[in-house]
């Protein structure tokens, strides 16, 4: 018998059995609509990622010391610290060698760490401005008095607020809570304020010293950082773009901030709290009566409203108190009831009032604790343990496009490499030519290289000349790191933890990675590379566990249907052992049997695989159109942008069609085995 013929008694069978036919293909169906969308949503994903990461950290490859301790996550471990990589001792060296690829288009040096920095809380801030004012010589005397003013308004706030609370403050004893009061009489009396011209040094430093401290502020900043030459990583990384200020001019010392984190972590409270409820009620259409975590946040700028009264000196609180009065339609005196007031905000007058804070209440207070401009006093930790610091002046803010509004994204600031060495414990020639006139100095001689470090580390190899009378030296070091340049020379000599490479095509990614690493053990250059999966770490295998995930759905999802059509067949055998018996009798072989139910599976599997990639085709094909929502912040770094647009791979049509064939001959070889093993002697008997 031929094959057609073998075909239509196969179609046949289908068709009687429609129920069983029904449900196999539905799995059948299923499994592969699942299995061209979920990869095409993952391979978009990862798509969007590589996007994400290679433009805003890693580039197509990172290196890094051969011999490091951890593997290289340029986002940390996942307990939050930075993976200890080592170092490379020249990049000058590195990129010199590495010239040899022709693959590479360039190299960016790296490092990443963690830092902190503590920017003063509100008096800190007056009291910083005031001393300025006070040494600039052309300031104007009616200026001078007017800070002085809103000076000595805001300790008289300060004394109101912590009336009767002083047993709150923790880390005061009964005796220092005491003094703590008398201080804060002290400084609102005339006697305080009647000679502070003639000596406001020791004004101003009492006032830091004894009343800053009152003020309970957990302001203290955490963020990464990285370490980079800033001109490069502006050109390297397309997407990188400038927000507020300027990008760090070339040669200079400087610090960026991602405005992510700029936006949500120094922004004043209250008025990042407004913007996070603006956003969740524009974009996610959320309502302060329904949803409690925007009423959480209300409750917090309620608890908190002394951000904003405290900020006020005394000319702009009777203007605004008279403007509130206005805007809620009432004539309460108190001015802080009328902030708390405002403060409570409902959705019928949440707009008003979001528009009103900005207009009128923002510009006299503190929006943002670091100002652009500022000089950030930075404290980190090395690998030994000691702690350094820096001070780096705050040139602007940036962010990476399409994806601005991501965490993930904005989890790291940005520093020159130089600064970065100091800061990580690097001697750079600038600390080193300044530890050596410090020895000069002090009468220091024939300590060696890190003498400085040794005084503290109880080496007892340093020796001083007898003669020489050990002078007090002025250890100026912010005046100069904030002032300094350097040259390009400096930066290529030196040090780096990590490096960016970029290549001309990045589908050369392994092939360039193994010629790297294999040139690092020809040239001895001590580094080894890896792609922008492995150097983001946890958040780079997000996409392979994803997938592999999937996967393993969709193949469950498969052998429940090979089961089930292997039992559906081997059913079909038994109830049909007559006809079979009378075929084989009339002369039909084994192998037409076998035929027979294999037709009948590929049949139901390319029919209703088909059907099922075909529909999973047409939605990757719509979306692909007009995309998915990101519906998070996070998901905006995933998607690498607000929408995650998806396109459909011809190759995988076919693959999905070759393994619901597969399935099909795999399903019907037990079934098919029994069928070919019925006599014709088994067809005459009566069926029971």
């Amino acid at each position: 018998m031929n094959h057609l013929m073998v075909l239509k008694i196969a179609a046949r069978n289908v068709l009687l059995h429609r129920m069983r036919t029904t449900v196999v293909g539905i799995i059948l169906a299923f499994g592969a609509l699942l299995a061209v969308l979920g990869n095409s949503f993952v391979d978009g994903i990862a798509g969007g990622m590589k996007n994400s990461t290679t433009q805003s950290i890693t580039g197509d490859i990172q290196i890094y010391n051969a011999d490091a301790k951890e593997n290289l996550s340029v986002f940390g471990n996942m307990d939050g610290s930075p993976s200890d990589v080592g170092h490379v001792d020249s990049f000058e060296k590195t990129a010199a060698a590495l010239a040899k690829i022709p693959e590479i288009v360039s190299i960016v040096p790296m490092g990443t760490s963690f830092a902190q920095v503590s920017p003063g809380n509100i008096l800190d801030h007056f009291l910083e401005t005031l001393r300025k004012s006070f040494k600039d010589k052309s300031m104007t005397t009616e200026v001078l008095q007017s800070q002085k003013r809103r000076l000595r308004f805001l300790i008289q706030e300060i004394q109101k607020n912590l009336e009767g609370k002083f047993e709150e403050i923790g880390m005061l004893t009964e005796k220092d809570a005491e003094q703590a009061k008398r201080n804060l009489q002290f400084t609102t009396s005339d006697a305080f304020w009647n000679d502070f011209d003639v000596n406001f040094e020791e004004k101003i430093e009492f006032l830091s010293n004894k009343i800053a401290p009152l003020i309970f502020d957990d302001n203290m900043l955490f963020f990464n950082y990285v370490g980079t030459d800033p001109q490069q990583f502006k050109e390297k990384f397309p997407q990188f773009e400038i927000v507020k200020g300027e990008m760090i001019p070339e040669g200079s010392r400087g610090f960026l901030f991602h405005d992510y984190f700029y936006e949500t972590m120094v922004k004043h409270r209250i008025a990042r709290r407004l913007d996070q409820i603006k956003k969740k009620m524009t974009a996610d259409k959320l309502t302060l009566a329904d949803s409690k975590e925007l009423q959480d946040q209300i409750k917090a700028n309620i608890e908190q409203s002394a951000e904003i009264y405290l900020q006020l000196g005394p000319l702009e609180t009777e203007k605004l108190q008279k403007k509130l009065n206005d805007l809620l339609k009432s004539d309460e005196k108190d001015f802080r009831t009328l902030v708390k007031t405002f403060l409570d905000m409902k959705d019928d007058n949440f707009q008003t009032r979001y528009d009103f804070f900005y207009k009128e209440i923002a510009p006299h207070v503190i929006l943002y604790r670091v100002q652009i401009g500022d000089v950030l006093p930075l404290n980190a930790f090395t690998k030994s343990g000691s702690s350094t610091s820096i001070n780096v002046k705050v040139y602007g803010t940036f962010k990476f496009k399409s994806f601005e509004n991501s965490p993930l994204a904005g989890n790291f600031s940005l520093m020159d490499l130089i600064s970065f060495r100091e800061l990580y414990g690097f001697l750079t020639d600038e600390r080193r030519a300044q530890n050596k006139e410090i020895e000069s100095e002090m009468g220091l001689v024939d300590v060696g290289r890190d003498s400085i470090e040794n005084l503290f580390s109880g080496s007892t190899q340093t020796t001083t000349n007898e003669n020489t009378t050990i002078k007090p030296v002025e250890l100026n070091f912010k005046k100069k790191v904030v002032g300094s340049n350097y040259t390009q020379d400096e930066l290529n000599k030196g040090v780096f933890l990590h490096a960016a490479i970029f290549l001309k095509d990045s589908s050369n990614t392994n092939a360039t990675i193994k010629k790297i690493n294999e040139l690092s053990k020809t040239e001895n250059l001590g580094i080894k590379a890896v792609s922008w999966q492995d150097a983001a770490g946890f958040i780079g295998q997000m996409t392979f566990i994803m997938k592999t995930l999937l996967n393993l759905f969709i193949g469950i999802s498969l052998l429940l249907a090979g089961l089930m059509i292997t039992n559906s067949l081997l059913m079909a055998a038994m109830n049909r052992k007559q006809e079979i018996g009378t075929m084989r009798a009339i002369g039909a072989h084994a192998r037409f049997i076998y035929r027979l139910f294999f037709y009948e599976t590929l049949f139901i599997s390319l029919v209703f695989g088909g059907i099922g990639a075909l529909l999973g085709s047409l939605i990757v094909l719509v979306i692909g159109q007009v995309g998915i929502p990101a519906s998070g912040d996070v998901a905006t770094f995933f998607f690498s942008g607000p929408r995650l647009f998806l396109h459909l791979n011809p190759g995988l049509i076919f693959i999905v069609m070759f393994v619901m064939v597969f399935i099909a001959i795999i399903a019907t070889q037990y079934p098919a085995w029994k069928a070919m093993k019925i006599s014709p002697l088994q067809a005459m008997q009566k069926r029971d």
